[in-house]
């Protein structure tokens, strides 16, 4: 979607900072507690072959590559975040990453090769088609490999959706008058301004649910391992509450 790409191209993000040995704890935090899903800890990282499918602004690819991982592919269609993560692998003089300017569902992925573990996250919500999208990185993911995926829940984004109509519809299209306006009506507000321009003014997401993503685990023969900010299926509208409005599934491709 050129739209996507044009907003990101301006706007990167996540744009994490890791500056602190503070920041440095955090954003590992995160990325291991997501790997716990798939029953993965950093040391099992050492000599996989990691595809980064959306890669961003490259924190991700760059904890990767230095856990030991063989090589981090790291893809992205938007030529500003890909500038962005070279900018952080240069000055972390990280080695064992290559990126490739790749849109998900117009480029072919096979020249990629397969990998042993697949993230993909935050990522597949501002595809066209989240569905057919995963089916393609899954793809590349060997027998037995190992894929991740996060997706803004159906329930526990209802507030921003809301938010996010209300500003495309009332004050603006244009990602920055609504950021101006976001401040003007909030001005204590703390969250970062890249995170603002992502959580509001983002040209397109769509919304999932667990049910949904177990049902592409099925088609496409993908066996559930875990799950995080989420509810069970049953008790799924019970996500209105929760306040993490992503949430992240992890699966092993089966041996056919």
């Amino acid at each position: 979607m050129q739209e996507i790409k044009e907003f990101y191209n301006k706007y990167q993000y996540p744009k994490a900072n890791q500056y602190t040995s503070n920041q440095k704890r955090t954003n590992k935090k995160i990325i291991l507690g997501i790997l716990r899903i798939a029953g993965l800890k950093e040391k099992d990282l050492k000599g996989k072959r990691i595809l980064d499918a959306g890669c961003g602004t490259g924190e991700k690819s760059i904890f990767f590559a230095k856990a030991g991982a063989k090589e981090v592919v790291a893809i992205d269609f938007s030529k500003g975040q890909l500038e962005e993560a070279r900018k952080k692998v240069n000055k972390d003089k990280v080695k064992n990453i290559v990126f490739k300017e790749k849109d998900i569902l117009k480029d072919n992925l096979s020249d990629l090769g397969k990998f042993d573990i697949i993230v993909s996250l935050g990522v597949l919500h501002h595809t066209e088609n989240p569905k057919k999208a995963f089916a393609l990185i899954l793809g590349q993911l060997k027998q037995n490999g190992i894929i991740i995926i996060g997706l803004y829940h159906k329930h526990s984004r209802a507030k921003y959706r809301l938010h996010r109509f209300l500003l495309h519809h009332l004050v603006s299209k244009d990602p920055d008058k609504i950021i101006d306006f976001v401040y003007k009506i909030n001005k204590n507000i703390r969250a970062p301004k890249s995170t603002l321009y992502d959580r509001y003014a983002v040209p397109h997401e769509s919304y999932h649910t667990l049910r949904e993503v177990k049902g592409w685990f099925k088609e496409n023969n993908v066996s559930l391992l875990g799950y995080k900010n989420i509810k069970n299926e049953k008790l799924e509208i019970a996500n209105l509450i929760e306040k993490k409005t992503i949430f992240f599934v992890s699966g092993k491709k089966k041996v056919i």
